[in-house]
């Protein structure tokens, strides 16, 4: 599992070499399960960014999530930025348990979509630091959860 979350980092930092990439993401997840994600940002206008990432999370299974949101930013001044959070993707999930001596497993596919909003500080010309707060509905059941993290502007 390590192999394919080291693969989809350099995905991810291979768009980064695009020039319309603003910045790249590393955020850890807090829920039910504790999960690294890394994506890019990119402006879309001067208020509206794109955030594609992969999160991949810790547990009794395999649990991938692709997922694309977009922000709108409001300036707060002091260098901090407030936005709220839409978008959606896919979660793949794979599990395998041992019941009484009886090994069974499960694999699904499933759209999710992500309602939420978050805090930006900008702590250096380069760095800034994020807390998000969302909703994720996946698999008709939802969950609420914590993203921290960092972007490194490009």
């Amino acid at each position: 599992m390590k192999k394919i979350f080291a693969t989809l980092a350099l995905c991810v930092m291979t768009l980064a070499a695009s020039a319309q990439v603003k910045s790249i993401d590393i955020k850890g997840d807090l829920r039910h399960d504790f999960g690294l994600g890394v994506g890019v940002t990119t402006d879309l206008t001067d208020n509206i960014e794109f955030s594609p990432a992969a999160n991949f999370y810790f547990g009794d299974g395999t649990n991938l999530q692709f997922e694309a949101d977009f922000h709108y930013k409001f300036d707060l001044g002091d260098d901090f930025t407030l936005y709220p959070i839409v978008g959606g993707g896919l979660n793949f999930s794979h599990y395998k348990i041992e019941i009484l001596g009886e090994e069974e497993s499960d694999t699904s596919l499933d759209f999710l979509v992500n309602l939420g909003c978050g805090v930006q500080k900008q702590l250096t010309d380069n760095l800034a630091g994020f807390v998000e707060c969302k909703y994720q509905w996946c698999g008709g059941g939802g969950d609420t959860y914590f993203s921290l993290g960092v972007k490194l502007d490009l």
